[in-house]
């Protein structure tokens, strides 16, 4: 048995070539007879990778040099055309006005108005006026007298526009004529003596104003050069009772901005040559030098300075220096907080007390009124974007203020004479305007007043404690409004030295309180465009009928109209 497997170990072992043959060997048996059995064992896998172990290590090592070289190049960008920026076409702008209207009581009423359109180196236009009266009223005594009036106004303007400054520059001419109408018929008059009704038989007064003025303003504002404006006038005032009065009025403000503070002066000289009649004259100078500083911030505006005024004329020369302090705040662009002290005085001659009251007597009425102390303390902003309101609180320390009182030198009383008081005043104010809700527009504003005397039993003659007034516009369409205004004037009193009819005063008193019953006055007013230039409108005034006094004795006309039409050319 191990022979024959050493036999075949051996035939295994010898290489031999098996060659292919053409010939078939046909079906051979081969039979194998033995017990051994080969067993293979499981291989086991290395678990790592054969690796060459080097001894010896190079590092890599770099040289480099960069070599700065100039390279000359020249770009040239192609051009690109100037932006244009195309705004909203310009409204055109229409030449002139002319307003024609006639109302009852024989009262016509023209205003023209003519200026030059877009220029952008002047502007020139012109303008005229002419309201009258020819009408009667009925006094307390149910008697018809003549309470006429003739206003006029003319006047030309003109601006030139230069590249660093502007120069201004008006003349006009205005006549106010006025009818002493308001005498007390209850007056007891010597038999030689008559009450006037018709218009022949009144006194009449003419206040006629012929000014001219200059101004020249700076156009640039920088902090590297003065900003300047300065204004020259001369007014010539002459009234039908012979009262004539030359006056010039010089005003400059100079001042520099450096950053956000501006330092500045502001300079006055005001002539005033009157002459009462033909054998009198009468000479007032008033000087004004008024330093100040302001500072301005995106929220805060503070002023600072002192004003001070000297007043010459004969045998006279008094000084007045006055605060001039302001300071407002800015709350979110929504509230404005401001405080403000300041002082000033007002001349009371004959021009200018006609202009407040035109029944004023021409003689014994000149006076200075001074403001001492002025403070305000307010409040405005915008409630919204269509509400905007307005507070004040004001204490004035004024002495020898003026007051019109009844002239008890002339029979009729029927003019007023002007007496001089020192007061202290306290003062409130109110204002709330709405504009675009809905369609309506709307203004409530008053003003409420208290009087505090260093006198006994003085009272504010003719001035109110309380005014109020409302206006309400309602905007139908775009070519259609109409609305309501409405004043509140309360109570005043009129000083009187005989014992008025239905006092129950005693007899014997210094003077009589006369109390003037409220003002109150209702009057609907509309408007109606036809074309984009041409209007006609529709004023019913007092519409309640009220016999209303704004002087003691001069009623003024009951209910009124006027009906006119406006023409845009």
């Amino acid at each position: 048995m191990k022979m024959r497997i050493l036999v075949l170990i051996i035939l295994f072992a010898i290489p031999y070539r098996i060659i292919a043959q053409n010939d078939d060997l046909g079906n051979q048996t081969i039979t194998v007879y033995t017990e051994f059995s080969p067993i293979l064992k499981d291989a086991n896998r290395m678990l790592f990778l054969p690796a060459i172990v080097d001894t010896i290590k190079i590092t890599p090592r770099f040289e480099y040099d960069v070599k700065n070289l100039n390279f000359k190049t020249k770009f040239l960008p192609s051009q690109i055309p100037a932006a244009s920026i195309k705004g909203e076409p310009l409204k055109p702008l229409d030449n002139g006005l002319i307003n024609l209207a006639l109302g009852n009581y024989l009262s016509p009423k023209v205003e023209i108005y003519y200026n030059n359109t877009r220029e952008k180196e002047y502007s020139v236009g012109a303008m005229g006026s002419h309201h009258s009266s020819f009408g009667t009223i009925k006094n307390v005594a149910k008697q018809k007298i003549y309470a006429g009036f003739n206003d006029n106004y003319i006047a030309a303007y003109g601006k030139k526009m230069f590249r660093s400054y502007n120069l201004l520059g008006d003349i006009n001419f205005s006549s106010q004529q006025r009818y002493f109408y308001g005498y007390d018929p209850y007056l007891i008059i010597p038999a030689d003596q008559f009450k006037p009704r018709d218009r022949s038989e009144m006194e009449m007064q003419r206040y006629n104003r012929f000014s001219v003025n200059f101004g020249l303003h700076n156009a640039e504002a920088s902090n590297n050069k003065l900003d300047s404006k300065s204004d020259l006038k001369y007014q010539y005032f002459f009234a039908h009772s012979g009262d004539k009065q030359h006056k010039i009025d010089f005003k400059s403000d100079i001042n520099k901005l450096i950053k956000n503070n501006r330092y500045g002066i502001d300079l006055g000289v005001l002539f005033n040559n009157n002459i009462p009649d033909t054998t009198s004259t009468f000479n007032q100078t008033f000087l004004n030098i008024n330093p100040y500083f302001k500072h301005y911030t995106q929220n805060w505006q503070i002023k600072l300075g002192l004003a001070t005024t000297g007043e010459f004329a004969k045998d006279t020369v008094i000084y007045h220096f006055y605060p001039d302090v302001m300071i407002q705040h800015n709350i979110s662009n929504v509230l404005i907080p401001y405080a403000s002290f300041k002082g000033y005085i007002e001349n009371y001659d004959f021009e200018y007390s006609s202009t407040i009251n035109p029944f004023v007597n021409r003689i014994n009425n000149f006076g200075i009124t001074n403001h001492a102390q002025v403070i305000d303390l307010g409040m405005k902003g915008n409630i919204s974007q269509k509400a905007y309101f307005h507070l004040n609180a004001n204490y004035s320390k004024i002495d020898n203020m003026a007051f019109f009182v009844n002239d008890t030198s002339l029979i009729l009383d029927n003019k007023f004479s002007l007496e001089y008081t020192n007061v202290e005043r306290f003062s409130g104010y109110g204002g709330i305007a709405l504009r675009n809700i809905g369609k309506f527009d709307a203004i409530l504003k008053g003003h409420y007043y208290y009087y505090s005397y260093i006198k006994s039993r003085e009272l504010p003659w003719h001035m109110p404690t309380v005014d109020v007034r409302l206006i309400i516009k309602y905007n139908f369409d775009d070519n259609l409004n109409f609305g309501i205004s409405g004043d509140f004037v309360g109570k005043r009193y009129a000083k009187l030295y005989v014992k008025p009819t239905g006092s129950t005063e005693p007899d014997g008193l210094a003077y009589y309180e006369k109390e003037l019953k409220p003002i109150i006055d209702f009057n609907l007013f509309g408007e109606y465009k036809f074309a984009s230039n041409f209007y006609a409108y529709l004023n019913l005034n007092n519409i309640t009928g009220q016999k209303q006094y704004v002087w003691n004795n001069y009623m003024s006309q009951g209910f009124n109209f006027m009906a006119g039409i406006k023409y845009l050319f």
